[in-house]
């Protein structure tokens, strides 16, 4: 008995740290309270051929905020969430459709091949949409460098 106590024991501390170890590798992911973030800024891109075309939401979790108003380097655990939208055109006024995409991006010292920076993008359903961070990602934002590879900036 004491040995089938043992076995399911260990059984289960096995189960248990790989159950574990699969969260921590589960890669980045779309917050759930994302929207709790404050509002950093907006911008539009209306070029229909251009990957990233919509109108733009950035929020900014409370970790990042006091170096986004210093323009300061961001610390570890700063996540930045760009909640884009379709364009609605009515005679000339641009509004905001349905909800397309939300590019991520979490502060990691640890992704040196990113620029210190996690990336991802989700679809209006939070599953990610596989983009490759170098590629899609680290190409607009290394015009950035000199912020972090942060593009938006505080209003004066």
């Amino acid at each position: 008995m004491k040995r089938l106590l043992l076995i399911t024991t260990v059984a289960l501390l096995v189960m248990a740290s790989l159950a574990l170890a699969a969260e921590k590798t589960k890669g980045l992911v779309l917050p759930k309270d994302w929207q709790s973030y404050k509002h950093i800024g907006s911008l539009i891109i209306t070029d229909k051929n251009h990957p990233l075309f919509g109108i733009h939401h950035f929020y900014m979790n409370k970790k990042g905020l006091p170096a986004f108003a210093k323009g300061e380097p961001y610390p570890d655990g700063t996540i930045i969430v760009d909640a884009v939208y379709e364009i609605v055109e009515n005679a000339g006024i641009l509004n905001e459709g349905k909800r397309a995409f939300f590019p991520v991006m979490k502060k990691n010292a640890k992704m040196k091949d990113t620029g210190g920076w996690e990336w991802a993008a989700f679809g209006p359903d939070g599953k990610s949409l596989g983009k490759d961070p170098k590629k899609d990602c680290l190409s607009c934002h290394d015009s950035a460098k000199d912020s972090d590879y942060v593009l938006s900036k505080p209003l004066k």
